[in-house]
C-alpha cells in the first residue's frame, strides 16, 4: 500500500506478490512504480492500449533490470506477454519493452546506446503497446526525441514511499505505528539520494522504527558540514569574481521576479585560483543572496562512487535532483580533475576520461537548457580544462578569485570582533594569506582565549599573530625585494597605472599588473617576459643571490616565463622556427639542446630587467622596506612611489 505521511491516508496501490514480499528493492519498484501512475491499474488502462507508446525515465541504468523483473513476473496482468523483441504475429496481448542494456558497471556504451535506438525503430513499426525505459543521462538522437512522446519519470524515492515499503515489509497496519515511523524518517532530498546498500541495510533491522532510525543515519552527510552560510554584503569582497556573483544575485533575483527572463541572464560562472581563496564559500554566498538552492558536488566525490558506471550515475543523480529544486545552482568543486580528452596518458585512462567529460558535457547542456538552473565552477588551474568545458554556453564567465585585499581582511576580523575599532593593523599581520588561512587563525586564536579564560578581543589577537614582529624578517625582506622589483619593471615598461596591487605575506608574495601583451607583437612578449623575470632580478641586484621564489608550481614567474618562450617559438609564429606552427609541446619530448636555448632566452630577460633596476636601486630598496611595513599596497598608495621613475621605457 502506499501512503501519504501528512495525510495518513492510501492515496495509491502497489501489487504485493509473493516474488517481491522477501525482495525490499524489488518492492521498492514497485511501489515507485505505482506512485508514478497513481494506482496500479492506471498504466494498464492506458499504456497498454494498442498504438501506445509510453516513455519512461527517472531511474539509473542499474535499476533497469530490476524493473524489467518486476515487469514480466509482477506488475502485468497474467495476459499480458512482454517481448523485448517485436514478435511478428502475437496470439496474446503484448507489451513490446525497450531498454538499453548496460554493462555490469553500469555504463551504458555508444554501441548500447545504438542498440538501444534500434529497437525502439525496430518496435514502432507494430501494432503492439511500447514501453521504453530510459535512464536518466542517456541522450537519443535528435529525430528520435522529435518523434516520441514527453517522457514520464518515475517517481523518487521519497518519505511517502519510503514509509509504504516499511509498512509493507514490516507489517504496519496500525495508523499511529506508522505516523511513529514517519517522524525518523529523513526528508524527501534526503531519501531520494539514498544509495542501494545504504537502503537495503538500514532495511535489515529488527523493526521498522530501527530500520526509520538506521535511514535517517545513513542520509547524514558523510563529512561534517559548516552551519553558517554568509551572504555576499557578510564576505565583503570587492575583487572581479565578487562583483560578477553580486551581478549573478541580482540577475537571479530579477528571474523570480519576473523582470527578466532566465535565457536573458549569464548562468555560468567559473571561479578559478588557489586553493583556499572562499572559491566554495563564494558559491554558497551567491545562494544565499540570492535566497535559491544550491547542490554542491566535486569530481572526487563523483569518482569515489565506484566504477565508472557508479560514477556517472552519481554525476547524473546530481543534476536530476536540481532540476527537482529549481531555481537551484550546481556548484562543481575540483572540475579540473577531471583533465581534458586530449590529455597524452594511456588509452585506458584516455577512454575512461573521454567518456566522464562527454557526460559531463551533456549534463551541463541538458541543465542549462532548463529555466531555473546556474551552473557555478571551481578550480586551481583553469588552463589544464578541457577546452569544451570553458567555451561560452557552458561556462560564460571564467573569473579569478585571488587573495583578499586588506579592506575584505579587515572586514572577516570585524565579524569577529564587532566592537574593534580600527583593524587594519592586525588586517596587515594577515596580508597575503588566503581566507582558509586567516580563518584558522581566527579559530586558533578563540580557542586559545577560551582554554585561558580570557576575552577575545583585539589586543588578545594581535597578541596571537605576534603584531609588530617580523616572523622572519630575511625571508620577508627577500619577498619585498622580489615584489618590489615586479612593481617597478612594470611601471617603466608600461606606466605607473599598470600596476593595481602589492600583497606580501610570510611565505610568498603577488604583484597584480596589466599584461604587456596588446598587439602581440615582438616587443610585446620581450616587454611581459621581463616582467616576469623582473623579481628574480631585483633580488640578484639588492641581496646578491636569487632564491626559488620565481619557481614552484603552475602560476610562478619562471612557468609562466618558460610557456612564454615556448608559445613564442612554436606558436605564435615569432620564434626559431619562424612563420610555422608546431602545436602545443609535449614537455618530455623537448630537447635538451632547446631546453638550453630557453634556459639563454629566460637569463637574457633576466639580464635586461636587471639593467632597467639598476639606475633605480635605492628606490626598489625603500619600497620594500614600505611593503614590510604596509604588507600591501593598492594602486593609490603605489602611485608616488611608481611615479619616481619617469615615462615608460621604450624598449
Amino acid at each position: 500500500m502506499f501512503y501519504d505521511v501528512d495525510a495518513d491516508e492510501q492515496t495509491s496501490e502497489a501489487l504485493s506478490h509473493d516474488d517481491i514480499a522477501g525482495h525490499p528493492g524489488r518492492h521498492l519498484m514497485s511501489i515507485r512504480w505505482a506512485a508514478t501512475w497513481g494506482s496500479a491499474d492506471a498504466f494498464q488502462a492506458k499504456g497498454l492500449q494498442p498504438g501506445a507508446v509510453t516513455l519512461l525515465s527517472g531511474m539509473g541504468p542499474r535499476e533497469l533490470r530490476g524493473l524489467e523483473h518486476i515487469l514480466k513476473h509482477n506488475l502485468m496482468p497474467p495476459d499480458v506477454r512482454i517481448y523485448t523483441r517485436s514478435p511478428l504475429r502475437p496470439t496474446e496481448r503484448v507489451l513490446q519493452l525497450c531498454m538499453p542494456q548496460p554493462q555490469g558497471s553500469g555504463y551504458i556504451s555508444e554501441s548500447a546506446r545504438a542498440g538501444f535506438e534500434d529497437r525502439i525503430r525496430e518496435a514502432l513499426p507494430f501494432p503492439a503497446p511500447i514501453l521504453i525505459l530510459m535512464p536518466d543521462g542517456l541522450q537519443l538522437s535528435e529525430n528520435l526525441r522529435r518523434a516520441l512522446p514527453a517522457p514520464q519519470r518515475l517517481a523518487a524515492v521519497d518519505r511517502g514511499i519510503m514509509l509504504a515499503l516499511i509498512s509493507a515489509l514490516y507489517n504496519l497496519s496500525d495508523a499511529a505505528e506508522r505516523m511513529a515511523v514517519a517522524r525518523y524518517l529523513p526528508d524527501d532530498t534526503s531519501c531520494a539520494q539514498l544509495d542501494y546498500p545504504s537502503l537495503m541495510m538500514a532495511l535489515r533491522a529488527p523493526s521498522a522504527r530501527d530500520a526509520a532510525r538506521k535511514l535517517k543515519k545513513l542520509a547524514l552527510p558523510d563529512r561534517p558540514v559548516r552551519k553558517e552560510v554568509l551572504a555576499l554584503e557578510e564576505i565583503g569582497g570587492t575583487s572581479a569574481a565578487h562583483l560578477v556573483a553580486a551581478a549573478l544575485v541580482a540577475d537571479i533575483q530579477a528571474c523570480k521576479d519576473g523582470t527578466a527572463r532566465w535565457s536573458e541572464i549569464p548562468r555560468s560562472l567559473l571561479f578559478y585560483g588557489e586553493p583556499g581563496t572562499g572559491k566554495t564559500v563564494l558559491a554558497q554566498a551567491i545562494a544565499q543572496s540570492a535566497d535559491v538552492a544550491i547542490i554542491i558536488v566535486s569530481a572526487g566525490e563523483w569518482q569515489s562512487k565506484g566504477h565508472l558506471g557508479d560514477m556517472l550515475g552519481a554525476m547524473l543523480k546530481s543534476f536530476t535532483q536540481a532540476a527537482a529544486l529549481r531555481p537551484c545552482i550546481v556548484f562543481i568543486d575540483e572540475i579540473d580533475s577531471f583533465g581534458a580528452r586530449d590529455s597524452k596518458d594511456s588509452e585506458r585512462n584516455s577512454n575512461y576520461r573521454r567518456q566522464v567529460i562527454n557526460t559531463l558535457l551533456r549534463e551541463i547542456d541538458k541543465h542549462l537548457a532548463l529555466d531555473g538552473t546556474i551552473l557555478i565552477g571551481a578550480c586551481n588551474a583553469v588552463n589544464t580544462l578541457d577546452p569544451a568545458i570553458v567555451r561560452p554556453g557552458r561556462f560564460d564567465q571564467v573569473v579569478e578569485l585571488g587573495r583578499p585585499p586588506l579592506e575584505q581582511i579587515a572586514h572577516m576580523l570585524q565579524r569577529e570582533l564587532p566592537e574593534a575599532g580600527d583593524l587594519t593593523p592586525l588586517a596587515r599581520r594577515c596580508a597575503g594569506q588566503t581566507p582558509a588561512q586567516i580563518d584558522a587563525t581566527l579559530r586558533a586564536a578563540k580557542a586559545a582565549a577560551r582554554r585561558e579564560g580570557a576575552r577575545f578581543t583585539a589586543d588578545y589577537l594581535a597578541t596571537q599573530l605576534g603584531a609588530g614582529r617580523l616572523e622572519n624578517p630575511v625571508v620577508e625582506r627577500r619577498i619585498a625585494t622580489h615584489e618590489a622589483g615586479h612593481a617597478l619593471v612594470a611601471a617603466m615598461l608600461l606606466g605607473t597605472a599598470s600596476v593595481d596591487r602589492i600583497v606580501i605575506g610570510p611565505e610568498d608574495g603577488r604583484t597584480m599588473r596589466r599584461s604587456a601583451i596588446g598587439e602581440g607583437t615582438l616587443e610585446d612578449f620581450t616587454r611581459e617576459m621581463m616582467m616576469h623575470m623582473a623579481g628574480r632580478a631585483a633580488e640578484r641586484l639588492v641581496l646578491g643571490s636569487v632564491s626559488a621564489g620565481s619557481g614552484g608550481g603552475p602560476g610562478s614567474d619562471l612557468e609562466r616565463a618558460t610557456r612564454l618562450q615556448l608559445f613564442f617559438d612554436r606558436q605564435a609564429g615569432l620564434g626559431i622556427h619562424g612563420p610555422a606552427w608546431l602545436g602545443e609541446p609535449d614537455m618530455s619530448r623537448i630537447s635538451e639542446k632547446y631546453w638550453g636555448r630557453v634556459r639563454v632566452r629566460l637569463e637574457e630577460f633576466e639580464q635586461m630587467a636587471s639593467a632597467l633596476l639598476k639606475p633605480h636601486q635605492t628606490l626598489l630598496e625603500r619600497l620594500a622596506e614600505e611593503l614590510l611595513v604596509r604588507r600591501e599596497m593598492d594602486a593609490a598608495e603605489l602611485r608616488p612611489w611608481l611615479s619616481q621613475i619617469g615615462t615608460p621605457s621604450n624598449r
